[in-house]
């Protein structure tokens, strides 16, 4: 077990450290964590937690080997960068970079600048034969300021947004304004922790946004939803991401075509009766409908990661039904609407 630091999205205060939490579960790493702040997560896990955060997350912006932690002083910061043993992390005739990273305006009293400066030179005197790039450096060393303290390591993977980006609603072949954007979307695939074969299923899949995602981690799919037009549409998403399902249905998710105990993992975001049609029921009662119909497929022990307005209570709705709720998280989207990501298993 190794110390690895996580920068996470400042998107939500929750969900970023989630879903680190739900990937290293998924793919088997036993961790424990050591401390959070703001956008970060320090924990101690094996070395292969770094990769699976890499090719998963969604909300996660960089990680690395955990170096040092002390309170935001430059004073204290410089001393605690003196005692670290930097030869662990960079060997005679590599290159290296010292950046710094401000969380939210975080101890503005520390010039950035001058702190890149002053913990380069530190780490260039330290070890032999190494030397500074500041444009293409094969090492690159991270200070984070987050609450008035101060994280350091070594940036192994830098995790940046464009491919999802690229996939969001105004780049897919075939798109509507209910699409969850990528970003959420693979965000609530690694809630329901699928493991890479499981069978993934979305019984409102409309675009595919949710299919697509938990495809491109390895996960088999399946989706059905009540409107020919948003299983075409679907066809055509996955067709671009390059991504085969094991089956697109038109059927209404009340009455789902499956045997007993067949999926492993449920991600969905049903229709709430805005810019979707919920077929003249009122909400609760599709949430209602759905769940009761879900608990006859979902495997024992497997996951169903939903979005629903904070309105319908679906927590409630879902124990009342015999799911164990595991968390929620909830996102404003607008003044009529708070959303919340929660998690269920059987």
């Amino acid at each position: 077990m190794a110390k690895f630091f996580f920068l996470v999205s400042g998107e939500n205060p929750t969900l970023p450290f989630a879903e680190v939490k739900a990937i290293l579960e998924a793919e088997n790493h036993a961790y424990s964590v050591l401390f959070r702040l703001t956008q970060v997560l320090v924990l101690k896990s094996d070395p292969r937690c770094i990769e699976s955060v890499a090719y998963r997350s969604s909300l996660t912006r960089a990680c690395g080997p955990f170096i040092a932690h002390c309170k935001a002083s430059p004073e204290e910061i410089l001393n605690t960068i003196e005692k670290a043993d930097l030869s662990l992390h960079i060997t005679p005739g590599e290159s290296f970079a010292v950046r710094i990273k401000r969380i939210r305006g975080s101890s503005p009293q520390i010039d950035g600048l001058s702190l890149e400066r002053k913990i380069g030179r530190i780490i260039f005197n330290s070890v032999k034969g190494i030397r500074v790039n500041l444009e293409r450096p094969e090492k690159i060393f991270l200070g984070i300021l987050s609450d008035e303290n101060f994280i350091f390591g070594l940036k192994a993977v830098e995790i940046k947004a464009g491919e999802f980006i690229k996939r969001g609603p105004s780049r897919t072949v075939f798109s509507h304004s209910a699409a969850m954007p990528p970003k959420m979307a693979r965000c609530m695939v690694n809630l329901a922790r699928p493991k890479t074969g499981d069978l993934v299923f979305d019984p409102f899949c409309g675009t595919g946004s949710f299919l697509v995602e938990a495809g491109l981690i390895g996960c088999r799919i399946i989706g059905s939803d009540i409107k020919r037009r948003m299983i075409e549409g679907s066809i055509q998403n996955l067709s671009v991401c390059g991504v085969e399902p094991e089956g697109l249905l038109i059927a209404d998710a009340r009455v789902p075509p499956f045997p007993s105990e067949s999926v492993d993992c449920i991600v969905t975001d049903p229709p709430y009766g805005t810019s979707t049609t919920t077929l003249g029921m009122r909400t609760s009662e599709v949430f209602k409908s759905f769940l009761s119909a879900t608990r006859g497929f979902l495997k024992k022990g497997g996951r169903l990661c939903l979005a629903a307005p904070k309105r319908v209570n679906v927590s409630r709705i879902a124990k009342e039904l015999g799911f164990k709720h595991q968390e929620s998280h909830f996102i404003y989207i607008h003044r009529r609407l708070t959303r919340e990501i929660a998690v269920f298993t059987i």
